[in-house]
């Protein structure tokens, strides 16, 4: 026998780890007896086992126990788990500390058992060799076997004894099972014949060899017998208790897996022992389970008072497992001491005569044997809810109250229709016949207290206390109720009949004279109805009892007005108080009587006498509590009242009307007009034309309140046809809607003023439009293409014009404002754009209103479109940084008109350009700084721009060379000339016709032309009209144009009073002195305005409000101009534009003077130039700087006007810095050039001649020998690109000149960082591109605000430069600003150190340092060279970011 190793972990005691075990024993070693050892784990697994079984127990015994029992378990469970546990800590302490003695006695057993075994080992040697040995023989040889197994691989000779006692025996078969259970059921079938069985246990099923017996409600027991010997002993399978708890057994078992079985074991025992097995097994559980029942429903009850009915039930006794006693409907416990009133209880026990039977019920008192169905329902409790039990009970009792008080009802009304539903004790009343089941009164009974309770809709909670309290108290008190209610919900049933309509219901009603006035004896149950659109007029319903029948109303109607004192909240007066006709219901039930309805409307407001309403007769399908002859009287007065007050409103203002008639089959009433009353302000000719397409006018009531009057106008002859759809007819239909407040009477008189008002508009755009109908055959073919009649309604006239159409205005009259009212807007393909006339609304609205002519407004709408949409492409959003003070923000441009065809542009409140809008597609502009009453002053608040003049004349049609020979004598002429001159040239000038001859009003009618307009007469040759002669040619004044006849080139003023100072528009972001606004030297000032210019014979001292200057007047000097004189409507070559005299080939007259040279003149810009709308689009158009190459010009894109003016600014800041920098200023005699000169440059800046859009700075060295020509090119296009070009920062200014008085060495190092950055392609090497910030860009470090020059240059040199990465994708190049300070005095470059702030990157910072710093100490500076070139391109070429060092 080999010997036996033991493991270490089977003797170690609990607690021991590996540190104390022992070394497994030697190979050989016998193990010993010895006691056997557990393992700590074991042992902690078993009391953990243990403990959560005890908790599992309790966990579901605890419920069912009291608050005390559940307290003492607890206590008891923790008592005992504590002393298992302190005996295994103990245990745990005591094995980590007897480690050695456990090892000492592992090892003295070990050597026992060892030496045991030896001994062992001897003893059984010596007697197997002294006894089984001696005669022991070898057997003989087994050939059959190894024959066997050699032949044949197999052994079948081995004993079958083997193959019995290891290989187990083949299962029966599935046939063989199935046989031997379908004899197990025939045994259990004749045991069951044979035995005696209690009929409670019929219900069985023999199956699978077992029996199974089910009592519904109690237990399920499974039995079989393991022989079919008759003595054998039933076994007891399996038990399920099926007693259950629903409703507080949280859906658990309510007895206990261990109690289970003990229940099986007992009644297994049972079985073993009795003589009658079957009977006993029934009894003892039967018993349990009834016990059981009785305790669920205890605690059923218990938790109901806890939970639900609270007082309301009560436990009179319980003995467990005998009997539960409960009460219910407590009077006392109510409240309600009633005396001697019966307690209600209800009693569940167990029949102690005969245990077999279920829980037996009884009631005290007994119930009535109102319902056999109630009363079973409430004698049995196999459900197991004593809630449903209690229910049960207290339904059949509430339903013999309610029985009770049916009798009560049924003695008063013999006809009682009131019903009993028993699914909820409810007794339902009818309280007025015929009745909705929601006009029913309903009574239940409380399950809970026993008590009445009502409901009915619509009554208040108050009132149903009230009558809850009498019912319950006393039955009988509900009859006069019922009476109280009946006329209530007679009430409620004509409200709700008249909801929809407008109404104002009240029982009572406050009157002044009610004690005197026949509706103070009315009876007491009435309803006043008060129309609300109609305030003096009240509906009066009366209510009757009808005798012999309880349930019925009889109703009497009446007709009620009031009057109201004005100013006052005293009551009203009652006036008239009529019944209405008896036959009224049989009017309104009569469908085919549609004609008497109206009949009897009208004999209702004569007042005839009626009789007592007929009882209404009950139809088969119809609402029985709307009341439909109240519902039509109130709809037949609101109806008609409205026409009967408009119709006396009409009469009282003399309108002649047809009155009140019927319309559309008797469904619809109207009012009709005879004559509209004339219009004021209104030609008679006009108003006879409109009366006479007037076919129709009739007023008619529309929507569903009844306070929309719609005014249906039919008009005939349109004199307008427009393109809409609608409008193509012979008759055009208009509609004017008129709502009526809330505060005011429908159809009283505000709504014909309103009517009267719209008639005045119609009547005021009418003369309009017959004028412009009048003239559209004569106007102009380009105005029929430009416009058309897009909507003529009476009421609007709608013209769409543009090219496409696609711009809109509106005329129409404002009778509020007694003026006309235009508005702008876009349609069509441009309905999302502005109108481009917007800007000029208020003026041509002015315009309008003076002279109401649609064709001037189409003329002035086609001279100023075109210019206006260029002057509406300018910029005009305030810029920060345009000056030296950085914080102020200064309007671009500046938009405001001064007429419809006078438009003044401010650019940045310095420069003031003035558009004048002609006729033919031109417009004259001039500098409108100078003052139109005299050139030698300026308008205050703006500068002159200088080289305007000369600048437009860039702009000029090709076709007027004539004026751009001489460009240089317009805008600096030698001299002035003379007064005595300027008269003997105006005296030439003038025309053939006399001076006092008035100027010819633009469309003034002719005499015999029926209206027309001269609009199509070809305009007369301007050769024919004036001969050019070189008197012409001689240097014209500001006031030397001609007058405009057009109505576009009639320039005016924005207000009436043309020659008047205005406010300085100052809040237009401007600074403007009071001449601002001021008359035009053009001609007459407004077309519509009374006062003309003057000959020079009446000019002095006759203009009204006229500034009183000498000489004469600037617009008498050229005579007024016609439409024949085309010389400011068209580009033709005008030669009294010509600058210079003697230029023109023709004679001159001998009573001009010769040609002098004449002295400087400022104020050349003045003369208007005259430019085609094409011109003055290039003019006002963004566009790219002429002349450069894209990559130098700057992203800023400007109109060729903004970069003229900005131009203009910056070369006058660079004046005013020259005088406060340490720069030499140079006198020139150039005009327009500023020269200067610093320590090693001199500098000449000017306008660049070829386009006026640019300064150019000429640089020339005082020594050659220090510059380059490419760096001077350098220097000259950084300044014209980037300094002086837009967006004109004269901060940027001052930071270039201070670099230009920097030393020749340091400025040659920024030139050519300059020339990196104007050419970043010729430095391909490195990684980044470089700006030199001539201001201090936002993202800078926060040494000073944005837009501050970024140039200091004292001792040492600080600028700016932002480095931009190359990347081939533009969005993700990264930035960044470096701040570079150079010392002149040890010329080194470094970074400045700036703070920087808080929530900016430092990995780029500190990187940029680094390689400054790196490259100043390998590149040691030379006595005269400058390092900051070297040092920033060794910067480009060795910055690289990491991603996490990105700004």
């Amino acid at each position: 026998m080999a010997p036996v190793q033991l493991e270490s972990n089977q003797l170690v005691p609990a607690g021991g780890g590996p540190a104390s075990a022992p070394a497994p024993p030697a190979p050989g070693a016998v193990t010993a007896a010895a006691s056997p050892g557990y393992r700590l784990s074991t042992l902690i697994d078993f009391l953990l086992h243990r403990t959560y079984a005890e908790l599992t127990v309790l966990a579901d015994l605890l419920p069912r126990k009291t608050d005390m029992e559940r307290k003492i378990e607890i206590v008891q469970f923790a008592s005992r788990t504590r002393q298992l546990f302190v005996r295994l800590l103990a245990l745990v302490k005591w094995a980590n500390n007897a480690g050695k003695v456990e090892k000492c006695a592992m090892i003295s057993s070990f050597l026992d058992q060892q030496a045991i075994l030896f001994v062992d080992t001897a003893d059984r040697l010596a007697s197997l060799a002294r006894d089984a040995l001696v005669h022991a023989r070898l057997p003989s040889f087994a050939i059959p076997y190894a024959i066997d197994v050699l032949t044949t691989g197999s052994y079948p000779r081995l004993p079958t004894c083997i193959r019995d006692k290891i290989i187990p025996p083949d299962p029966i078969t599935k046939s063989e099972k199935q046989t031997t259970l379908h004899q197990l059921n025939q045994i259990l079938r004749h045991r069951l014949v044979t035995t005696d069985l209690p009929p409670q246990l019929a219900n069985l099923t023999v199956a699978n060899g077992r029996v199974k017996f089910r009592v519904e409600g109690e237990f399920e027991a499974t039995l079989t017998v393991m022989g079919d010997d008759p003595d054998i002993p039933w076994r007891l399978l399996k038990l399920e208790i099926l007693v259950e708890d629903k409703e507080t057994g949280d859906g658990r078992a309510l007895v206990h897996s261990m109690q289970i079985n003990f229940i099986h074991q007992l009644v297994q025992s049972r079985l073993f022992a009795d003589e009658k097995p079957l009977q006993d097994m029934y009894s003892c559980l039967h018993s349990f389970c009834l016990a059981l029942q009785l305790e669920v429903l205890h605690s059923q009850t218990l938790m109901l008072i806890r939970e639900r009915w609270g007082d309301l039930v009560q436990v009179e006794r319980y003995h467990a497992g005998k009997c539960l006693s409960l009460s219910v409907w407590n009077q006392q416990v109510l409240g309600r001491r009633t005396g001697t009133a019966s307690v209600h209880k209800v009693t569940i026990k167990i029949d102690e005569t005969d245990v077999s039977k279920p829980l037996q019920i009884s009631h005290e008192p007994p119930l009535p044997a109102c319902d056999s169905k109630l009363m079973e329902r409430a004698m049995k409790i196999d459900h197991l809810s004593i809630e449903k039990l209690l229910i049960d009970s207290v339904h059949a009792r509430s339903h013999q109250k309610l029985q009770e008080l049916k009798a009560i009802l049924k003695s008063y009304n013999v006809n009682d229709n009131s019903f009993i539903e028993t699914a909820l004790p409810t007794l339902v009343i009818p309280i007025l016949e015929p009745c909705g089941r929601s006009e029913c009164l309903h009574v239940f009974v409380d399950l809970h207290s026993g008590m009445f309770q009502l409901m009915l809709y619509g009554v208040d909670q108050l009132t149903l206390d009230d009558i809850e309290k009498s019912v319950n108290d006393d039955m009988k008190r509900i009859i006069p109720w019922l009476q109280q209610l009946k006329f209530w919900l007679g009430q409620q049933r004509c409200k709700q009949s008249i909801k929809h309509l407008p109404t104002v219901s009240s029982e009572t009603l406050q009157l002044a004279n009610y004690a005197s006035h026949p509706v103070g004896n009315l009876s007491k149950h009435k309803l006043f109805i008060k129309l609300t659109r109609l305030p003096q007029y009240y509906i009066v319903v009366e209510m009757f009892d009808v005798p012999g029948n309880p349930t019925e109303l009889e109703y009497k109607y009446h007709f009620l007005s009031v009057s109201y004192a004005e100013g006052d909240d005293s009551p009203a007066t009652a006036l008239l108080l009529q019944q209405f006709k008896s036959n009224i219901e049989e009017l309104v039930l009569d469908t085919k009587s549609g004609k008497q309805v109206k009949s009897g409307v009208k004999r209702k407001l004569s007042g005839d006498p009626c009789s007592i309403e007929p009882k209404k007769p009950k139809r088969s399908g119809e609402m029985c509590a709307f009341n439909k002859v109240l519902a039509h009287i109130v709809a037949m007065c609101d109806t008609n009242m409205p026409f009967i007050g408009l119709r006396m409103e009409l009469s009282n203002m003399d309108i002649p009307h047809q009155g009140v008639q019927v319309e559309g089959d008797g469904f619809s009433h109207a009012i009709r007009l005879l004559k509209i009353p004339p219009c004021k302000g209104v030609n008679e000719e006009t108003q006879k034309a409109l009366d006479r397409s007037l076919l129709d006018c009739t007023f008619r009531l529309q929507g569903r309140n009844n306070r929309t009057w719609v005014a249906e106008l039919v008009f005939a002859n349109c004199p307008l046809n427009s393109t809409s759809s609608r409008e193509q007819g012979p008759t055009r239909h208009v509609y004017l809607t008129y709502e009526n407040q809330l505060s005011e009477p429908v159809g009283g008189r505000k709504v014909v003023e309103m009517f009267l008002n719209d008639w005045n508009s119609i009547a005021r755009l009418y003369e309009c439009v017959l004028e412009f109908a009048r003239s559209l055959p004569d106007i102009p073919n380009h105005l029929n293409v430009f416009s058309e009649v897009r909507i003529y309604n009476y009421r609007k006239l709608i013209l769409c014009y543009g090219t496409t159409k696609g711009s809109s205005i509106s005329i129409q009259w404002n009778s509020i404002l007694q003026k006309f009212h235009i508005s702008l807007g876009t349609v069509g393909p441009n309905s999302g754009c502005s109108n481009c006339h917007n800007t000029i609304l208020h003026q041509l609205q002015e315009m309008f209103n003076k002279t109401p002519n649609v064709v001037l407004l189409l003329q002035v709408l086609f001279d100023t479109q075109a210019p206006l949409n260029a002057i509406n492409k300018l910029p005009t959003v305030p810029m920060l940084g345009l000056t030296q003070r950085t914080n102020t923000a200064y309007q671009c441009f500046s938009i405001l008109p001064q007429s419809p065809t006078h438009i003044r542009l401010a650019f940045r409140s310095m420069y003031c350009i003035d558009i004048y809008c002609r006729s033919r597609g031109v417009v004259a502009i001039r500098d409108g700084a100078y003052s139109l009453f005299d050139n030698s002053k300026i308008v205050e608040g703006f500068y002159p721009a200088p080289g305007l003049k000369t600048f437009l004349n860039m702009f000029v049609d090709s076709n007027q060379d004539a004026r751009r020979r001489s460009v240089n004598e317009d805008d600096n002429p030698p001299s002035p000339i003379g007064g005595d001159m300027m008269d003997s040239l105006i005296s030439q000038l003038q025309p053939q016709q006399p001076p006092q001859q008035p100027q010819q009003q633009p469309f003034a009618k002719q005499a015999g032309a029926s209206g027309a307009y001269p609009l199509t007469s070809p305009p007369t040759s301007y050769h024919n009209t004036v001969t050019p002669s070189p008197s012409m040619m001689h240097t014209q004044s500001p006031g030397n144009l001609h007058a405009a006849s057009s109505p576009s080139g009639a320039l005016r003023a924005p207000s009436p009073a043309s020659f008047g100072p205005t406010p300085s528009p100052s809040s237009l972001g401007i600074t403007m002195g009071q001449t601002a606004n001021f008359a035009s030297p053009h001609g007459t000032i407004d077309p519509s305005s009374p006062y003309t210019m003057m000959s020079p014979s009446q000019r002095a001292g006759n203009w009204p409000g006229s500034p009183q200057v000498s000489g004469p007047s600037p617009a008498a000097r050229m005579p007024g101009m016609s439409p024949a004189n085309p010389s400011l409507h068209s580009p033709v070559p005008d030669a009294s534009h010509s600058p210079r005299a003697g230029t023109s080939s023709q004679a001159m007259p001998t009573s001009m003077p010769p040609p002098r040279k004449l002295p400087q003149r400022s104020w050349a810009a003045s003369i208007p130039t005259i430019l085609t709308h094409s011109a003055l689009n290039i003019l006002l158009l963004p566009s790219p700087t002429p002349g450069l190459v894209p990559g130098l010009a700057g992203s800023y894109l400007c109109s060729p006007l903004e970069r003229f003016l900005g131009s203009v600014i910056m070369r006058r800041h660079l004046q005013r810095i020259i005088q406060q920098e340490t720069l030499q200023l140079i006198n020139s005699n150039e005009p327009g050039v500023i020269m200067f000169k610093t320590e090693a440059l001199k500098c000449r800046v000017a306008l660049n001649p070829k386009t006026n859009q640019t300064l150019q700075l000429k640089v020339t060295p005082e020594n050659t020998g220090q510059w380059k020509s490419e760096e001077l090119q350098v220097l000259e296009k950084f300044f014209e690109t980037r300094v002086a070009g837009p967006p004109f920062k004269a901060n940027t200014l001052i930071a270039f000149t201070k670099l230009l008085g920097a030393p020749t060495h340091i400025l040659r190092d920024c030139v050519h960082i300059m020339k990196l950055e104007l050419f970043p392609d010729q430095a391909s090497q490195l990684k980044w591109n470089v700006q030199f910030c001539l201001t201090i860009p936002p993202s800078a470090p926060p040494i000073a605000p944005p837009g501050t020059p970024a140039v200091v240059l004292k001792s040492k040199m600080l600028f700016f430069l932002q480095l931009t990465q190359k990347t081939t994708v533009p969005q993700e190049a990264v930035s960044i600003i470096v701040p570079i300070i150079y010392d002149m005095a040890s010329g080194t470059t470094q970074q400045a150190d700036i703070p920087r702030q808080q929530n900016s990157s430092v990995a780029a910072p500190m990187m940029v340092s680094n390689i400054l710093k790196r490259f100043a100490e390998l590149n040691s500076p030379r006595p005269g060279e400058c390092t900051i070139f070297a040092a920033v391109r060794d910067l480009m070429v060795n910055l690289t970011l990491p991603p996490g060092g990105r700004p």
